[in-house]
């Protein structure tokens, strides 16, 4: 329960962290510098939604399961082989410039938003409903 929310609510955060590189980096999103911004979040959510629902939630139970060393480090680890999966893919497929070192820093990042969100998530579900039911609901 607490990770399918966490997919829905992380594509947001992904995205107000884009806002927020931009402000810090002087820059803008590269393909959609003039579009609204709900415009914007739609196509950041739509498009990173499916990664944190199909992927992100089967490699966080992987990841609590085993349960090593520090966690985040672990999200980050396997943002980066999503990352590097997906510049493999594009290789294949003819794109090698489409996923450039961006790769490398947004699938990690996306992985630890994820990480930061699931554990607000535990925090809040923890002080709402106290340690039993909240362990009890996964």
């Amino acid at each position: 329960m607490k990770r399918i929310i966490t997919s829905v609510i992380a594509p947001c955060i992904l995205y107000f962290s884009f806002l927020t590189f931009d402000a810090i980096a002087g820059s803008r999103f590269t393909f959609f510098s003039e579009a609204p911004y709900l415009i914007r979040l739609f196509i950041v959510y739509w498009y990173s939604f499916p990664f944190f629902l199909f992927i992100g939630i089967p490699a966080s139970i992987i990841i609590d399961k085993i349960n090593r060393g520090m966690r985040w480090v672990n999200y980050a680890i396997a943002g980066g082989i999503v990352g590097l999966v997906m510049k493999i893919i594009n290789i294949i497929e003819g794109y090698p410039i489409l996923y450039d070192l961006g790769t490398f820093i947004v699938y990690p990042g996306s992985s630890v938003i994820f990480y930061l969100s699931l554990k607000s998530l535990e925090i809040i579900f923890t002080k709402a409903f106290g340690e039993h039911i909240s362990s009890a609901i996964h």
